[in-house]
């Protein structure tokens, strides 16, 4: 016969439909409350990494800087003024993507402020710059 499945986030049924068929494992998962779990594949061996991210005013003074590495604060204070004479210095018809040390950093420029990300030197630069328009955006 037909009964009604139920997808469990944390205990909280989320969607109830007559539609699905459970399978015996979905039936067991929803008498135990425990929560689906997506399976997440990366096309690379390995993940995405940023190093670290940038708001910079056209002086060069740091706005925000959030690092994902840990860095001495001298460390900080000198890849933020290297960074800083990298991307201010460029002309603007170059892209927006530069090598840095090992890596990469991609950078835009919105109304004086620098947005700049650093990243791994295999990453997909176009991705890094939609996701810097989606956090201007954001704000």
């Amino acid at each position: 016969g037909k009964y009604f499945s139920a997808v469990y986030f944390w205990g909280v049924p989320l969607l109830r439909s007559s539609a699905f068929h459970n399978s015996e494992l979905e039936r067991e998962r929803e008498r135990e409350s425990i929560p689906i779990q997506l399976n997440c594949r990366f096309h690379r061996s390995r993940a995405t990494m940023i190093r670290f991210i940038l708001l910079q005013n056209r002086q060069g003074k740091t706005r925000l800087a959030k690092y994902y590495v840990p860095l001495e604060d001298s460390e900080k204070h000198k890849v933020e003024y290297e960074v800083h004479r990298l991307i201010v210095n460029r002309d603007p018809k170059f892209t927006n993507f530069v090598e840095f040390r090992t890596h990469k950093v991609i950078y835009r420029r919105y109304a004086g402020l620098f947005f700049s990300m650093c990243v791994d030197i295999t990453d997909n630069e176009l991705a890094y710059l939609e996701c810097i328009h989606l956090f201007v955006e954001i704000l």
